[in-house]
């Protein structure tokens, strides 16, 4: 989709990602991503107790 009116750089921020493997429950490693600016996207959850969490943030 392209926005009228607005330059191609505020159109179309730049994130970066990145994908973790852990514990399904694990409050420590949300915090801990939190604070380094990664937002919570998805999480899958696996067999067991484990999940796979999605994060992005705007790149730096």
């Amino acid at each position: 989709m392209k926005i009228r009116g607005m330059p191609a750089e505020t159109a179309r921020p730049q994130w970066e990602y990145t994908v973790v493997t852990a514990e399904a429950e694990s409050p420590d490693l949300l915090a801990d991503y939190g604070t380094q600016g990664w937002e919570l996207v998805s999480v899958v959850r696996e067999a067991g107790s484990r999940a796979t969490f999605y994060f992005k943030r705007r790149r730096q």
